[in-house]
């Protein structure tokens, strides 16, 4: 499907709408100039296609134009993002560009529709990717740093539902990266207070939504918990499901994992593997054999366990 954002920035309207939009950032005050308004008016209610594309611009840049204009942009634009609009598609296929996603103000006036695109059938899978990470990065801003935002876990987990399971990885990349993002010793902290809150609350529990899509981003989450591995596993592993057989990343990845992992919990990280490798056909899982003898080194009872000598079943020779 053609992507109309990309055919706003490379069209007459798109290019007039930045020129406008240059004129503003370089402008004063928290309203419009007479002449910039003027211009800004013309672009949103010009007819046909090049009215579209006009808009389709701006609305990439409603939190800039929010902050510069809040009066004009709440009655001229934020209407454009109501499902009501011919135009909501299409701004919100723009809006995922939008390297910010603005004050909780803002959301607050756009909440309802964005909670509503998760539910249509309508929208591109790559929208609703985007869009479950702003959701997260969301929950993530006010259990970090009280930010406001208007969002209840609970409404960010009912949104994910409604995809169906197909945002959940998303919400998996954007809790590893802010796992990732602590310090050694902030970790336990960064899992109690942040990401493991936001873990509980937004993750759905139904058991059709968990995936294997899912998998790799979870045992991210987990192999970026340090010293808060042993807990946040306990959270985290009764949603992982078995990997797909044909992409072996997942066990390649906990393979080469921190000897520190490996020694903090070392039943866990078993527990890990199997969930993950699941019913493979055996002898089929490369590296598997790799992690199964880092973790035999460190806890040589727990290589005797029956768990264990069953997973050692699935492991690749080669």
């Amino acid at each position: 499907m053609r992507d109309v954002f990309t055919d706003a920035i490379n069209s007459p309207p798109g290019r007039l709408a930045e020129v406008v939009l240059h004129k503003l950032h370089k402008g004063h005050g928290s309203e419009l100039s007479d002449d910039v308004r003027l211009r800004l008016d013309r672009l949103i209610d010009a007819p046909g296609k090049a009215g579209l594309l006009g808009r389709v611009r701006l609305a990439r840049d409603v939190p800039f134009l929010f902050e510069h204009a809040p009066n004009w942009t709440t009655s001229r634009v934020v209407p454009l993002f109501d499902w009501a609009s011919p135009d909501a598609a299409s701004v919100w296929s723009a809006r995922k560009y939008s390297s910010y996603i603005g004050s909780p103000k803002l959301f607050g006036l756009i909440k309802q529709p964005f909670l509503q695109m998760f539910g249509r059938s309508d929208m591109q899978a790559q929208d609703l990717e985007k869009f479950a990470e702003w959701l997260t990065t969301i929950l993530i801003a006010n259990h970090a740093k009280a930010a406001g935002y208007p969002l209840l876990d609970t409404e960010a987990r009912s949104a994910l539902r409604k995809t169906g399971g197909r945002s959940l990885s998303s919400v998996g990349h954007r809790l590893a990266v802010e796992m990732q993002g602590a310090k050694s010793e902030e970790k336990i902290k960064r899992w109690q207070t942040v990401v493991g809150p936001v873990f509980r609350g937004i993750w759905p529990l139904d058991v059709e939504l968990q995936t294997p899509a899912a998998t790799f981003t979870l045992v991210r989450i987990l192999l970026a918990a340090g010293e808060a591995f042993p807990e946040a596993a306990d959270v985290i592993i009764p949603f992982i499901q078995p990997d797909d057989p044909r992409s072996q990343s997942t066990i390649h990845s906990i393979a080469e994992a921190d000897e520190a992992l490996y020694q903090a919990a070392p039943s866990k990280m078993l527990d890990m593997m199997v969930a993950v490798v699941g019913d493979a056909p055996l002898g089929s899982v490369y590296a598997l054999g790799k992690a199964l003898s880092r973790l035999r080194t460190i806890s040589p009872a727990l290589g005797d366990s029956r768990k264990f000598q069953k997973l050692l079943a699935y492991a690749s020779r080669h």
